[in-house]
């Protein structure tokens, strides 16, 4: 008999079926339901609930610990503090007394990196950044003095500390 033709194709599909069922039974600990799950998915410890809807009414149950609450609590206010931070800066960023600045200290420095000279020529882009030497947010009287910006290029920048890392240093 020619390679590849069995006698019996469905008791074949049905020796491959029971091979490919690795896992095993478990019983839900919110219904009791009886689940199956595969081997991978036992390895990432999913073979406790049968459902997410199960899961769900296992979660709402839980007692939380005073230190989750506080953690939950402390990472909420400070989200809200940075999204507060971002609307002002986002707000000065996108004034014309910052283009203006960005523009003058491009055209200043001849649309060049001061750190390793990089420019654009043709055929090869390089990415030009103007960078306030002292922080935008901790100085708002130096954001639109020229001299208190550099250009560099996004290598360059990406190296340059900034903001509370300024602090720090000094």
């Amino acid at each position: 008999m020619p390679k590849g033709i069995f006698k019996d194709p469905k008791g074949r599909a049905k020796k491959i079926s029971n091979a490919l069922k690795t896992g095993n039974y478990f019983n839900c600990l919110i219904c009791g339901k009886e689940f199956w799950r595969k081997q991978y998915a036992i390895k990432r410890g999913n073979n406790k609930f049968c459902s997410k809807e199960c899961y769900f009414k296992w979660q709402k149950g839980r007692k939380r610990s005073e230190q989750f609450k506080e953690n939950c609590r402390k990472a909420r206010l400070k989200k809200a503090y940075l999204y507060t931070i971002d609307k002002k800066n986002r707000f000065w960023r996108s004034s014309q007394a910052y283009k203006e600045w960005r523009e003058s200290v491009f055209t200043r420095d001849n649309w060049t990196c001061q750190k390793c000279g990089a420019r654009s020529k043709k055929n090869c882009y390089v990415r030009i950044e103007a960078h306030h030497i002292k922080p935008f947010a901790l100085f708002p009287n130096f954001r639109f003095v020229i001299d208190n910006g550099v250009t560099l290029c996004k290598k360059c920048h990406d190296k340059e500390p900034k903001g509370k890392e300024i602090l720090c240093i000094k």
